[in-house]
């Protein structure tokens, strides 16, 4: 998947609408989608506000809800990806991709 200006120079607006258009062809707007990388669970959506990847924790003692944190999320307003700072390594809490790199494996596992 390619989007135009992957360098940051796209307006989380522009950026937002392109990912929705992208999961309206897809077949997958508005679903909470689960995937694994390396061993983690993540919760994926896309929808008319934002669209999120949320790393899951597993065998939580929270209550009930979505324990763990989000990883990327884009917004009209913002956008959030973990991996867009310099992590040190190792980052127990980092999942390694960009939201560029999510996007990949989010086609590639669901798309039909």
């Amino acid at each position: 998947m390619s989007f135009p200006d992957q360098d940051g120079e796209t307006s989380p607006a522009d950026l937002l609408r392109l990912i929705q258009e992208r999961f309206r062809d897809w077949g997958l707007a508005g679903q909470r989608l689960t995937l694994s990388h390396q061993g983690r669970d993540y919760l994926v959506s896309c929808d008319e506000t934002a669209f999120t990847v949320y790393r899951l924790v597993r065998r939580c003692h929270l209550p009930p809800g979505r324990p763990g944190w989000p990883v990327c999320l884009v917004t009209a307003e913002t956008m959030v990806d973990e991996t867009t700072p310099p992590l040190p390594a190792p980052d127990e809490f980092a999942s390694g991709l960009s939201l560029f790199e999510w996007l990949d494996l989010i086609a590639k596992t669901f798309r039909s």
